[in-house]
């Protein structure tokens, strides 16, 4: 009897690459895997404010202190290779599988940087694979777009609105239900300052107030009228300079309202970290117990490695390790001793690609 000939990984990703969906990074996902696109909110905001801004990604990516941590989280943990172990070895075997170091038409960090980002903001992430059909082990993986994939109703995946197998994806899941969930009101909060911050860029500090001290009586009007007036000249390249009738008193009211501010968006970004799941140092930010403790760059980067880290780092090994994914006897680890040793490589881990 011939046997079948095994598909090799190169055939695996050819075949798969004709019908998967690929992250594209100039696309900005706005939909989370288990409801309905966000679109309708984008579409309120834009007709009646930001008042209630949408709970979406590039809501949350606007806020500085969230695209430091997210970026950071990203880029770091895209530098990890991933190895498989035997069960409890302290040394990786030779033969992990090459569809670790490739990712079809993307590499392998782009990737891993795409799977971080969707469980920051989503919870989830989710991967097409190909498999050996002799072991059912994946040969070839990629990350889904976040916008291409939704659970429906039975529970079942669907990848652009079709039905497929367990053994067609690896769903992947995090270890919180995601920041566009749990940090909704933190987000908003933030956005609210930022808009106040451009209002007080808008119009030079201090504020004023416009008093009537003498003449008729100003209607409405007349009022909304001259602070419009005062409002466009202060915005305007001369506007360090005003007028004022005899009847009008200029008086400035200046309480401290810079410092104030810098306060403000020092704690935005440390409540923005704190949802994100790093510590404040690492998004530039001044928690309150830096006024009391001294602080090294290598105790932070120690802190970030064992609290900040494991929160993404950790699901994406657990869920790679289970037998579906990877023999039994054996799991996946993200290996990061080129970033913890003492003197890391200039190159990075020799890691064939």
């Amino acid at each position: 009897m011939r046997l079948k000939a095994r598909e090799t990984p190169g055939q695996a990703v050819d075949r798969v690459t004709a019908a998967a969906t690929f992250t594209d990074p100039s696309r900005f996902p706005i939909a989370t895997p288990w409801g309905q696109s966000d679109l309708h909110r984008i579409a309120f905001e834009d007709v009646f404010g930001t008042d209630t801004p949408p709970n979406s990604r590039a809501a949350a990516m606007a806020i500085p202190a969230v695209a430091r941590a997210r970026n950071l989280l990203c880029t770091t943990i895209a530098k990890f290779p991933l190895l498989e172990l035997e069960a409890g070895a302290p040394t990786p075997p030779i033969d992990s599988p090459a569809w670790f170091t490739a990712a079809g038409p993307t590499s392998h960090q782009h990737r891993m940087v795409w799977t971080v980002d969707d469980l920051i903001f989503y919870g989830w992430s989710c991967w097409w694979r190909a498999n050996d059909e002799s072991t059912g082990l994946p040969v070839a993986a990629g990350r889904l777009e976040q916008d291409a994939w939704q659970v429906n109703d039975d529970n079942r995946i669907e990848v652009d609105g079709v039905e497929v197998g367990d053994d067609d994806v690896i769903l992947i899941p995090g270890f919180h239900e995601g920041i566009l969930t749990y940090g909704r009101d933190a987000i908003a909060d933030a956005r609210a300052l930022y808009r106040t911050v451009r209002q007080r860029l808008n119009a030079p500090i201090p504020p004023i107030d416009l008093h009537q001290t003498g003449g008729r009586a100003l209607t409405k009007t007349e009022r909304q009228d001259l602070i419009d007036i005062w409002v466009a000249a202060r915005q305007s390249a001369k506007g360090a300079v005003g007028f004022s009738s005899p009847d009008i008193d200029v008086k400035v009211l200046q309480a401290g309202g810079d410092q104030l501010m810098i306060e403000e968006r020092n704690a935005a970004a440390v409540e923005m970290a704190r949802v994100v799941g790093v510590h404040a140092g690492m998004v530039d930010a001044t928690a309150p117990k830096a006024s009391l403790n001294y602080e090294t760059s290598t105790g932070r980067n120690q802190e970030f490695t064992d609290f900040d880290l494991s929160l993404y780092v950790d699901p994406i090994a657990a869920r790679l390790s289970m037998d579906d994914v990877t023999a039994p006897g054996r799991r996946v680890v993200l290996d990061l001793t080129d970033f913890t040793g003492p003197t890391p490589s200039g190159t990075g881990p020799v890691r064939e690609d």
